[in-house]
This record gives structure tokens, sequence and C-alpha cells, in this order.
């Protein structure tokens, strides 16, 4: 379908106490060829719309009486009538921001976060946002009875596998390395979550095989593109539990051997919030790891605790920016001057950055021109 078509199907509602500012955002969603459109004065009256019509994107100001647009934005979300906001209001940037989090906290797809008043523009990086979001969007599996046996059946019989996520350069899009995501699909219950599964193998210290079983299969694929001219490098990630393991660096190493492969080919990423409470041993294997050419990289950095000082204790060379702080950053003002932080602080201790989770052309052009 073109996106003319789809924009022009497209429903949303206006929910703001100002008749004028309704007006106002409904001049600009037709500028933007949005042709549906509902309005509200207050939460109240948005709630019985979303009662009784399908909306796809919702625009709630933050201050209205009777019901503001925060205890909306909670009641959206329990409700479920709709998953897509864009928030607006006069207040301060940080506030808006704020709300913004916690909407998508609780299970919310904000589109933006934006000071009145909001352009023609933001509006059409909104819907382009929204449109990536509805192609990417998957049902996550729930399962509730996994049991150590599953992992331990899983892993004999070769059940788990490795999808790979390609980081390219900021300026080329060059490939120039690939990360290793585990994946399980189980033969009687279906796609399993890594968050489920992960856990599940921590709790019952099965970690550690788990983890060897996968790298062994990536240093195999890395082996094969090497066979056809493909020399990129390999990012994998360890669990804290799997550091504090120092047997862990005999393995690794056995491994390389067998696929003739180079310590400086491979990045290990250890997630940030590991940082916070790492062990000695866990710091001494990544010291270890970095003093025999590994790369180390700080995983999922913006979710957690890490801050300068912990960053100078882990031996990295890679700073790994979670998604959270890149999605939809093109429209988050607040979000921006975070990111800048964080890449600053990455040049102070000479680290690459990597961004992830770009997604659509608007973020990359404002990741591109953050250098």
């Amino acid at each position: 379908m073109h996106m003319d078509q789809q924009t022009s199907e497209m429903t949303v509602l206006v929910v703001d106490d100002s008749r004028s500012q309704r007006e106002y955002l409904k001049a600009l969603c037709e500028d933007a060829r949005l042709k549906t459109i509902f309005e509200a004065e207050n939460g109240v009256e948005a709630l019985g719309v979303l009662a009784k019509q399908s909306i796809d994107v919702v625009f709630v100001d933050l201050e209205m009486p009777q019901m503001d647009g925060i205890e909306l934005l909670r009641k959206i979300a329990q409700v479920k009538h709709s998953q897509s906001v864009i928030i607006l209001s006069a207040k301060d940037p940080s506030l808006i921001l704020s709300v913004g989090t916690m909407a998508e906290e609780d299970g919310l797809e904000v589109l933006g976060t934006y000071r009145k008043p909001i352009s023609t523009d933001q509006i059409c990086k909104s819907i382009d946002t929204f449109y990536t979001y509805q192609s990417s969007q998957e049902l996550p599996h729930k399962n509730n009875h996994l049991l150590k046996n599953d992992i331990s059946q899983a892993i004999e019989q070769g059940d788990f596998f490795l999808a790979y996520q390609p980081k390219v350069t900021n300026d080329a899009c060059q490939l120039k390395s690939v990360e290793a995501l585990a994946r399980w699909e189980h033969r009687s219950k279906g796609n399993i979550s890594p968050i489920e599964f992960i856990a599940l193998a921590e709790k019952h210290n099965l970690i550690l095989p788990l983890t060897l079983h996968l790298l062994d299969q990536a240093l195999r694929d890395k082996r094969a593109w090497k066979k056809q001219g493909i020399f990129i490098k390999l990012a994998f990630n360890l669990s804290p539990l799997s550091l504090a393991n120092k047997d862990i660096i005999k393995d690794i190493e056995f491994l390389l051997a067998k696929y003739n492969t180079q310590p400086t080919e491979i990045i290990f990423e250890v997630t940030e919030n590991a940082l916070h409470k790492e062990t000695s041993n866990a710091i001494e294997t990544l010291a270890i790891l970095r003093m025999r050419n590994f790369h180390i990289s700080i995983d999922d950095y913006g979710t957690g605790f890490a801050n300068a000082q912990q960053l100078s204790r882990v031996p990295a060379t890679e700073l790994k920016i979670d998604r959270s702080l890149i999605h939809n950053v093109s429209n988050k003002p607040q979000q921006q001057a975070i990111l800048r932080n964080a890449i600053a602080l990455a040049k102070e201790f000479s680290l690459q950055t990597v961004a992830e989770g770009v997604e659509t052309k608007n973020d990359l052009k404002f990741i591109r021109d953050l250098d």
C-alpha cells in the first residue's frame, strides 16, 4: 500500500482542553494528509471516544481539567484501546520526556514528546515512526513452564541457533561486524524469548555450557564467512555469571584455536547493569581477555547505573548505547542531550560508540550529525 494511502486511512484522536489548540492541531494533521480525525476536550471524553472507535494515534495534552494527560496515558495503557501516542505540553521539555518514559514503561509506543506548538514536520516524523513500529512489531511468546532439563536437552539436540544483527559504519553504512543473538525454537513450545531462557540458564547454572555451545556455533559460522571472502568482526554476549568463572578464558581460547580465529576479530559484550554488581573475579576475567587482545564492549549503556567512575574500572574498547536512547531520538530533544553526553563520555575514554536500534531515516540522520 502506498504511504499516502496508508496515511489517509490512519485514525487519530486529538485531546486538548483548548478549542483553538485542537483546531490548530487538526489543521496540521490535515496538512500531513491525515483525514480521519476525532477530538476530545478532556481525558474522560477521550476515553469515551476510545471505547467506541478504533484509534491509531492519540495526541495527548498534559494539562487538562477533570483528568490530566498523565492520568489519561495510564488509563489508555490499562484499557489498551490504543497503543501509539504523541505527548504535547507547554511545560518544560524534561517533564514531557519524563512522562514519555512513564508511558513507554506502561507499554505504550511513544511516537514523539513535543513542546507546543508542534509542527507538521514533527507530525510527519511521528507518522514514519508509527509505520516503522507497526511493520516490525512481534508478539512476544510467554512460557512459564520451562524446566532445567529443557535447556540441557536443547543444547544436546542443537535446538539453539543464532541470528545476526549487522553493525555498520555511520558514514557509508559498510558492514564491519555482526552481533550474535541467541534464539531457541522449542520442539513443542515454539519460539522462546531470550529473556526467558537466559534467565533460566543462569538460575540453574547452565549459562556457561550454553554460552560455549553458542560461541562454538558463532565461530563456525565466522569460519564459513571467511571462506566466502567475508572478513568481519564478531560480537558475542557474555553473562556476568560466566565472567565470574575464570575457566571460561581457557574454553574461549580452545574454541578460537579450533576455528583458527584471532582474538582481535572478537568483541565480547557485557551489560551495563552487570557493572553495578561486578565481582572482582569478573573484572579480572575482562582484564585478562583485554590483555589477550579481545575487544570489550559495554552493552545496553543508558539503561542502568554505569557512570564515568564505573566505566574506568572496565577495560572496554566500545560503548554500545541502548536502543532506548536511540529509538525516535530525532523527535525527543531531551533524549538528544543525553545521547550527546554519552558520546562525549565515550570519547573521553577513547571508546568507539555504537548506536543500537537505528530504524528510521530521521534517526539515522541525527546519529550521523553527532559524528
